[in-house]
């Protein structure tokens, strides 16, 4: 029987995980590594899995894909590196856009200095915490500014991390557009911007496949290196596609039937 090695995190496991194990128990053996309970001696560990399926993107969860990558040739899903990408928004908007991929304009600024955007909204470098979008919204001179607390915090809580603030040119947009890739399927939703409605499920729809969403969403994947992936993107006035956020840990138990494509996915690299 397959043996799939799930690295994960308390939250991911009790939220995000529940479908995909119950899918998976009766198809393959499942070991799970939780980031909470790293007290294991690694030096003398011998890892049988057949390949690794990362649901986290913690600092000892990313050193863990490390130590994996350099001591096996088990696949993991996802990489060490893209993870590492995925989280931190300003390395990965540089990638992106190097490759060709429309993002909104961005910035890296010192704390307490503002960009040159009309509108914006302020975010936080690293996103590998798992907190949710908390935006402070403000109108000034008729212009949209919002600041998202992670990044207040991250910047200038009680013990900031960084001396910068990473700001994106906003993107006015009807819809929010949700795409998710795992492996080469992929699955297109629309929902009201969270700046509207902060329930984004309740207006989320399922939408028939976009040509274009679709060319730049794979290019987006392969640029950052991921096989599993949720992305955020808004359309402009000018009907172009921007985007604005990429993830490496998606909840995949939005999609009908996710589950079930995760763990199919994953045996079937198991056995390539």
């Amino acid at each position: 029987m397959i043996k799939i090695g799930l690295i994960t995190d308390k939250y991911h496991l009790e939220k995000k995980s529940t479908q995909f194990l119950k899918y998976c128990k009766n198809l393959a053996d499942i070991s799970i590594y939780i980031e909470e309970d790293y007290f294991l001696d690694f030096s003398d560990y011998d890892f049988d899995e057949n390949i690794f399926f990362v649901k986290a993107k913690g600092d000892l969860v990313i050193n863990l894909i490390k130590l994996i990558e350099q001591e096996t040739d088990i696949p993991v899903i996802n990489s060490s590196r893209s993870i590492s990408l995925a989280f931190n928004r300003f390395l990965n908007s540089v990638f992106l856009r190097k490759a060709g991929i429309p993002v909104p304009d961005f910035t890296l600024n010192p704390v307490g200095i503002s960009p040159p955007y009309k509108e914006y909204i302020m975010k936080n470098i690293i996103d590998q915490k798992n907190y949710a979008f908390s935006p402070q919204i403000l109108k000034k001179g008729g212009f949209l500014k919002v600041s998202d607390m992670r990044a207040i915090n991250e910047s200038s809580g009680i013990e900031p991390k960084y001396s910068h603030v990473y700001f994106q040119d906003f993107v006015k947009s009807k819809w929010e557009y949700k795409v998710y890739i795992i492996g080469d399927d992929i699955f297109y939703f629309k929902q009201i911007p969270v700046l509207v409605n902060p329930d984004k499920m309740k207006s989320r729809v399922e939408i028939d496949k976009d040509k274009e969403l679709t060319e730049i969403a794979y290019k987006a994947a392969e640029t950052i290196g991921l096989k599993i992936s949720s992305m955020d993107f808004l359309r402009s006035k000018k009907g172009l596609f921007y985007l604005t956020d990429i993830n490496s840990s998606p909840n995949f138990e939005y999609i009908k039937n996710g589950p079930k494509i995760v763990g199919d996915y994953l045996i079937k690299q198991a056995k390539i």
